[in-house]
């Protein structure tokens, strides 16, 4: 009788072993499939998503997604969490170094969206958020830029002189100012208004006629 429980008990137990690792697996395979959202990286609402170089957008969007898929790759098939995980071995460091590579260059790229979504909502248009973003222009030389050329435009065909409403030599003033000169505008052609428009003509080889007329002007938009 005992012996013929021996093969009983051991196979018991080899059904319980094959169970309880069985058991485990599972166990440990649904622990690593909970909260897998986790390693997601998800765009930001703060971007903006109608970005002047629709490339770059497509490009941050992919990225997003191949970090998702790295992160929950090494996870998933190695049990390395990306955002504790410092170093590894063989190809899980290259696939570390390469999530950490990749990580760093979407960020690059999505704090420049995000600063494209700041500067449209200041009512900027993606002409000039182009310039600021790729070309280094501050915010401040665009307004001046802007405010250049709608001077100029108002006072085309105008020919400014000490004859003119102060509201068109007060225009002129301005633009003589972002030509780094340095006179009150106050609407009143005085010596010094006469003097620097004298000094702009003359600096550019344009005949000094005391009269700020559309080549004059033309220069001043430069």
């Amino acid at each position: 009788m005992k012996s013929s429980r021996t093969p009983k008990l051991i196979f018991a137990l080899l059904l319980l072993v094959i169970i309880g690792s069985w058991g485990y697996h599972r166990y440990t395979v649904h622990k690593r499939y909970e909260n897998i959202s986790r390693f997601d990286y998800l765009p930001k609402d703060s971007i903006d998503y109608s970005y002047y170089d629709q490339a770059t957008l497509t490009t941050y969007l992919d990225n997003c997604t191949k970090l998702t898929d790295l992160a929950k790759t090494l996870w998933l098939k190695n049990g390395v969490d990306i955002y504790t995980a410092k170093t590894g071995y063989g190809e899980i460091q290259s696939r570390i170094n390469r999530y950490n590579s990749l990580l760093k260059y979407t960020k690059n790229l999505e704090a420049k969206l995000s600063e494209s979504k700041d500067l449209k909502d200041q009512g900027l248009g993606n002409d000039v958020i182009e310039a600021i973003l790729d070309k280094g222009i501050t915010i401040g030389a665009v307004e001046n830029e802007r405010d250049k050329m709608a001077g100029c435009e108002f006072l085309k065909g105008r020919n400014v002189s000490a004859h003119s409403p102060k509201n068109e030599i007060w225009e002129m003033q301005k633009l003589l100012n972002a030509n780094d000169y340095n006179i009150n505008i106050n609407g009143i052609f005085d010596a010094s208004t006469d003097s620097a428009l004298l000094d702009f003509q003359k600096s550019n080889n344009i005949y000094p006629s005391h009269i700020c007329d559309d080549i004059t002007l033309k220069k001043l938009a430069e």
